[in-house]
């Protein structure tokens, strides 16, 4: 069985569940220096294989603007196969979906984002999500 991997990053904390799974648990607020790290977490995992990120924002309280500037213009979406979020409030959805229209504005891929209330949900998502995208040619 493979050694689980999992991360402090500041105040948040992510595991990876293989084949393809990273979840975060955000906490407070995310400064430049965590988005950094978690972009290079992104990158590291992603390179190898796109994955499924379930990002918990139930703790979340804000995101330094030069955190999101930082993750706008250097996240990638080829490291993904999807993205989650689980507890996203009005503000934190608008801003997911305003990253997700920057990216289609200035021609780069973009992934569907999801957001639901509960883990199961996440779970669920990402086996209905695993299975039409397994089918793919």
């Amino acid at each position: 069985m493979a050694k689980p991997r999992d991360w402090s990053i500041g105040t948040h904390h992510a595991w990876f569940e293989p084949p393809d799974e990273l979840w975060m648990k955000v906490r407070g607020t995310t400064t430049l220096e965590d988005a950094i790290r978690i972009l290079e977490l992104y990158r590291e995992l992603g390179s190898q294989r796109p994955l499924f990120v379930v990002t918990d924002l139930s703790e979340a309280t804000s995101v330094d603007l030069m955190a999101r500037d930082h993750v706008s213009w250097n996240l990638r979406m080829e490291w993904f196969r999807g993205s989650i979020y689980i507890g996203a409030g009005l503000m934190q959805r608008a801003v997911a979906n305003s990253m997700t229209f920057l990216h289609s504005v200035v021609g780069q891929p973009v992934i569907t984002q999801h957001f639901v209330t509960t883990e199961d949900e996440a779970r669920a998502l990402i086996a209905h999500e695993r299975s039409l995208l397994d089918r793919s040619p």
